[in-house]
């Protein structure tokens, strides 16, 4: 299939029975109803009528009610190689296709190609241990499968507990009973697992890898149940809306299932919105960075013209202390990442700082580089494509301790 690089369809003007309300990347707010979009141009029809906006402009148009979602009740999550997620009630596997049957007001059923789509199921979702146990075990993917199961093990009082291990090797076919997996040690001979005994699945990149480039994002879906579609294609049909994942998977929604499509959210990925996927700190302080603030959980605050004194302050970004080293899975779905890199300029924070940053891949540096406090930061533009893994190394330059010496991201993020 031919994927457009832009939301390519018309959406049809239609009676809503609620309003939809556009809001732009500068926070202007119109009520409406979209009439079309046609490659970067959305048109809305608002009190003063009809307008159009660059689809870049644009953070989201909300359709309907904000999702109610309870995740404290057993589920299953399926997150896609792209971002997708869904909730689910149960999985089955029907040979190399998983069908997924959604939780909600009102239930549907999905069928997704095991390879390249699934990034990752996890059936004991709701529970905040076995959640935690799931995060950990996908910090440390590697290069091919991870049959995840559960065992008995004593705690630190000797009681007895269960957590989430898991086995390397790769998935095979499988049914609603089992599925076959062939351990990466031991017998080279596949293994029948019973799905009872499955906790969980993780897919190795190797494992997941495309032989074509996936179409980019142009936003992404969310229904009235929770559920979120990163969408490389969104059409109008008679009944509501059609739209095709970058990882190829095809959705049909009523009027009343969507929720938002966040263009935003398509488009851009704050780094303080990710978990890191791996933190190592050695510094003196425990607090060795922060989200969206600076060291001293103030706004983060950047010289940008030193000659001039003129400062601004940003809403979104990162502030790493020297020894740290931090890491984000971005799954190769992005393309370019940016920040301004310098040194917070709070009133309050006198120490002076002189930090080396490293930007790599895992494999080759993508910028490195030395950030002083009192000079013009650093606009960092670098390219991503095709990186899985984004390491970000902040070491003390010019001297062994790390004390005072820092380096603040303003509005780091990841585009696509």
């Amino acid at each position: 299939m031919t994927f457009c690089r832009t939301l390519v369809v018309v959406f049809v003007a239609a009676s809503l029975a609620t309003a939809a309300e556009l809001q732009t990347l500068d926070g202007r707010k119109i009520t409406g109803d979209i009439v079309s979009v046609v490659g970067n141009d959305l048109t809305f029809k608002g009190p003063s009528g009809e307008e159009k906006f660059l689809v870049t402009t644009i953070h989201s148009v909300t359709i309907g009610p904000t999702p109610k979602v309870d995740t404290s009740k057993k589920h299953t999550s399926v997150e896609l190689i792209d971002g997708s997620l869904f909730r689910c009630s149960e999985i089955v596997i029907k040979g190399k296709d998983i069908e997924l049957k959604l939780l909600g007001a009102s239930p549907r059923t999905l069928t997704v190609p095991m390879r390249p789509a699934i990034f990752a199921i996890n059936r004991e979702a709701g529970s905040a241990k076995f959640e935690q146990d799931f995060r950990t075990l996908l910090k440390g993917r590697g290069r091919f499968d991870l049959f995840v199961y559960k065992r008995t093990v004593k705690n630190d009082v000797g009681k007895e507990i269960e957590e989430l291990d898991s086995s390397q090797g790769t998935f095979g076919e499988g049914d609603a009973e089992s599925i076959k997996f062939t351990p990466t040690t031991g017998s080279d001979k596949d293994t029948s697992v019973r799905m009872t005994k499955v906790a969980g699945m993780i897919f190795g990149p190797s494992q997941t890898k495309s032989e074509k480039a996936p179409p980019p994002a142009i936003c992404k879906v969310i229904d009235t149940d929770g559920n979120e579609y990163v969408a490389a294609t969104v059409a109008r049909t008679s009944m509501g809306y059609s739209i095709t994942t970058v990882s190829d998977v095809k959705v049909d929604f009523t009027n009343a299932q969507v929720s938002k499509f966040d263009f935003a959210a398509g488009a851009i990925k704050y780094l303080s919105d990710l978990e890191p996927a791996q933190f190592e700190a050695s510094g003196t302080d425990p607090e060795n960075y922060q989200k969206d603030l600076n060291l001293d959980k103030r706004p983060i605050r950047l010289v940008t013209d030193p000659a001039a004194g003129k400062t601004e302050v940003f809403p979104k970004g990162l502030t790493l202390k020297a020894k740290t080293i931090i890491t984000y899975e971005i799954k190769g779905q992005y393309k370019a990442f940016r920040a301004l890199a310098g040194v917070d300029a709070d009133p309050d924070n006198a120490a002076p700082s002189h930090v080396k940053i490293t930007i790599d891949d895992g494999t080759n540096v993508l910028y490195q580089g030395k950030i002083k406090k009192g000079e013009k930061p650093v606009d960092l533009n670098l390219s991503v494509q095709n990186v899985d893994k984004l390491k970000i190394t902040v070491e003390s330059e010019g001297s062994v301790t790390d004390l005072g010496n820092q380096v603040s991201l303003a509005n780091a993020r990841v585009l696509k």
